[in-house]
């Protein structure tokens, strides 16, 4: 059976949707910010996502923290489906910016993904 490709790469920042609640706790997760580390694809499901959690997410959510140590439960990465995610910087947007900020100031602001602006 032929898939579609996956929407996100690993190494995109990925945002949790609005309305989303963590099946553990039931306590609503939307707005998490993470780093895509492993994608596949489940049959009948789509592709599935382990995501890391940014520092500022685990800061945010540390009562949580605890929570997942009494069950045994990693608390920095979470498996999300494709449609509980928003995109939220891609590695090809990671890319462009560290160019851009690499270049001198006044050659930063006159070029944008290798156009030049006169």
């Amino acid at each position: 059976m032929k898939h579609t490709r996956s929407k996100y790469s690993v190494g995109d920042m990925v945002i949790v949707n609005l309305g989303m609640i963590d099946p553990d706790f039931g306590q609503e997760i939307c707005g998490w910010v993470g780093t895509v580390e492993n994608c596949r694809f489940i049959p009948d499901a789509g592709y599935i996502y382990t995501v890391r959690w940014s520092d500022e997410t685990l800061e945010k959510n540390s009562v949580l923290k605890v929570s997942c140590n009494e069950l045994g439960l990693d608390f920095e990465t979470m498996q999300l489906l494709e449609r509980d995610l928003s995109l939220y910087l891609s590695v090809r947007g990671k890319r462009f910016i560290r160019e851009c900020l690499a270049l001198p100031r006044r050659d930063r602001a006159l070029s944008y993904a290798g156009f030049v602006f006169c």
